[in-house]
Order: C-alpha cells, then structure tokens, then sequence
C-alpha cells in the first residue's frame, strides 16, 4: 500500500500534465480551421497585405510564402503571427478558386451542401448546440467526478492537486466549440449583410453565413467592398465581382441584415 500511496500522486500529476498539454495543441478555433492549409490573404503592418499559405496553431498563426523574400538578415519564408497580433488582424480572405477548376468544383459542392445541409449534418449540429446549451452542467460536473478522485486520501495529500484536476476537466469542455447565438444559429447557411469597421468608416458586405465561433464569423461568397483592399486584389488581377470567403474578427465585424432571397 505504501508503494501505491507513492506513485498514484506521481501517475496522477504526470497524466494531469499529459492531458493538459494535449488539450492545449487542440485548442484551436474550429472556423480558423477550417483555413487551414489555404491561400489567404490577411492587413499585416501600415495599409498593407501579406499572401500566403495559412497554418493555424493553438498559439498563433503562420503564414507561408510561395516564394522566399530577401531581407537584409537573409531569405525569409514565412510571417509568424502571435496571439495578441492575430487578434487585431480585421479578417482573413480567401479568394474563390475559379469555376472551370476541380478546385472550383469542390467549392461550389461544398456551398451546396452549406445551404442545403443533409440530413446527418442537421444531427451533427443539433448535437453539438444542443451539447452548448448544456456545456456549464457537462463542465460542473466533470470537475466534481475528478475532484471526488483527487480528494482519495493518497491523491489529496499532494500540493495543487485540486488544481491539476479542475484544469483537466476545463479543458475537456474547452474542446468543444462553445459559441452557440440562437440569431446566428437561425442564419447559417442564409445570405446576410455583415457590417464592418474600417479607418474609412463603415462597410457593409454580404454572403453566406457558414459558421461562427466567439472570436469569428466565417462568411461566403463575398463581393469585396471595401475600396482600399478591392484596390489591391485589382492589382493582383482579380475580378471587380469576385465571389471570396471571408474571415471577420467579430471585434469589428456584426451580422447587421439578411437578406430576401428569391
């Protein structure tokens, strides 16, 4: 028993570690995933724009590009983006891949599927709202499953164990996105009217709401508006219509109207 009494705490601190930092690698926004691995294009300094390939982490973003830029400390291949500057970046586009392409095939399949949802992907989401609406209960009481476990009289006796274990169960509720707003929710897969604040005052936008999270609204099939950026993707010869998926930090962006459609 003594032996048991020794390395049950040790076992318990080592898979409170394991587990948190498996979380934490997990922890990333469930809309900025789903860029992942695209051509984006994002404002980074004074008026400017950077293109790239997009990586998401669960403490930042880095962004690849397609060739190497030379500076005076040598041949750079990529922007890295903390968490304090990713949250300051406006939005992130990704231009639409142009129809005749197998890309472009996908794309619009999958906007099918976005405004027509099957019949297993209305189960999915009801679960997963349905799961939100309930997260506080879940969390309660899985911190009181782990904490009866922390509180055996081998376990209770090591320092920050009631820590340990809360932080377990906060991290397993973490894992679930937990952004549920009954007014998007009704809107998803719907045209609607997005408004934005820029330096040159306010810009409306619209397109199809796919998904939100706290910190996002993923946005599709939008026309660019605002005149400095349609500026620049003019240059970089895009179409004045071109239909893009948007990325908009909800810190300057609201869902403001939808729209009637015929």
């Amino acid at each position: 028993m003594d032996s048991l009494a020794f390395w049950l705490p040790l076992a318990l601190l080592f898979f409170s570690a394991l587990t948190g930092t498996a979380l934490k690698r997990r922890s990333r926004d469930h809309c900025l995933k789903k860029f992942q691995k695209s051509r984006i294009i994002l404002p980074h300094g004074d008026g400017g724009w950077e293109v790239g390939l997009l990586r998401v982490f669960a403490q930042g973003i880095e962004l690849f590009y397609s060739e190497s830029r030379s500076e005076e400390v040598g041949p750079i291949d990529s922007l890295v983006l903390h968490p304090s500057e990713v949250e300051k970046i406006p939005y992130l586009l990704r231009p639409a891949p142009e129809a005749d392409t197998r890309q472009g095939a996908e794309w619009a399949k999958e906007l099918v599927r976005i405004r027509k949802p099957s019949f297993f992907d209305r189960v999915i989401r009801a679960s997963l709202n349905f799961y939100n609406m309930l997260r506080d209960a879940f969390g309660q009481a899985s911190q009181a499953i782990l904490g009866a476990i922390s509180k055996d009289s081998s376990i209770g006796k090591i320092k920050n164990a009631d820590k340990r274990v809360n932080e377990i169960g906060t991290g397993l509720t973490g894992l679930v996105p937990n952004a549920w707003e009954p007014i998007l929710e009704k809107h998803r897969g719907h045209r609607v009217v997005v408004e934005r604040k820029t330096k040159a005052g306010l810009v409306k936008e619209s397109g199809v709401l796919e998904d939100y999270s706290s910190k996002y609204l993923l946005v599709r099939e939008v026309v660019v508006r605002d005149g400095p950026l349609l500026d620049y993707l003019l240059g970089q010869g895009a179409k004045r219509d071109a239909k893009n998926d948007f990325l908009y930090s909800r810190t300057t962006t609201v869902v403001r109207h939808t729209i009637s459609e015929i």
